[in-house]
């Protein structure tokens, strides 16, 4: 929880701060920062990241191939590959290493199909680090970290959001405090002006 708690400007943290600009209430920026956390691009992609790493664990265990032949496989079709990349770190997430020595260690202690899946996690970032060089982000090993310890995989983004709440708290209350509404100014770059006969 104190690894996904507060992590900058992402997309619901700046919601609820776009929010709370308005001079809206708690209650409304946080609602606000759980939907925008509810995307799969977003608090999403650790449940993302889990039903992906199943795929991969049951496309093995059926004798189908090997995890590098669905991951030549998903290259081949343009899959997006969840818990994979970072906006801002490009080089790795410092809290993907943390949270997955964690989760190894709790597989470690059941055993069987959980280590199975820290095996084959491994794999996936192996192969991913080679040929993509893209790194895990903190999603990857926070979907079988959850996964290993008997969270069902639909509870994940709820988990997310009980963590991140106390982040939106701190930027809500820091927005009222100092507040200026939050207005980007966009630039048009559609068609030119049009003549209407109307």
């Amino acid at each position: 929880l104190i690894l996904y708690a507060e992590h900058d400007y992402n997309a619901s943290t700046f919601t609820s701060r776009v929010i709370a600009g308005t001079l809206s209430d708690m209650h409304g920026a946080m609602t606000g920062a759980v939907a925008a956390l509810k995307g799969p691009l977003h608090g999403g992609a650790n449940e993302a990241a889990m039903v992906m790493l199943g795929e991969i664990m049951e496309f093995v265990n059926a004798g189908n191939g090997s995890v590098n032949d669905w991951m030549q496989n998903a290259f081949e079709t343009k899959r997006k590959l969840m818990g994979f990349g970072h906006r801002v770190y490009k080089n790795g997430d410092h809290r993907a290493p943390i949270l997955h020595k964690l989760g190894r260690k709790v597989a470690e202690q059941r055993g069987g199909e959980f280590v199975r899946l820290f095996d084959i996690g491994e794999e996936v970032q192996k192969i991913m680090a080679e040929q993509k060089t893209i790194y895990p982000n903190v999603d990857f090993p926070c979907g079988m970290t959850y996964y290993t310890m008997g969270i069902p995989v639909p509870q994940y983004t709820p988990i997310f959001v009980a963590s991140r709440v106390t982040g939106w708290a701190a930027h809500i209350m820091e927005q009222h405090a100092n507040n200026r509404l939050i207005r980007p100014i966009a630039n048009y770059t559609g068609p030119a002006l049009r003549k209407w006969n109307g």
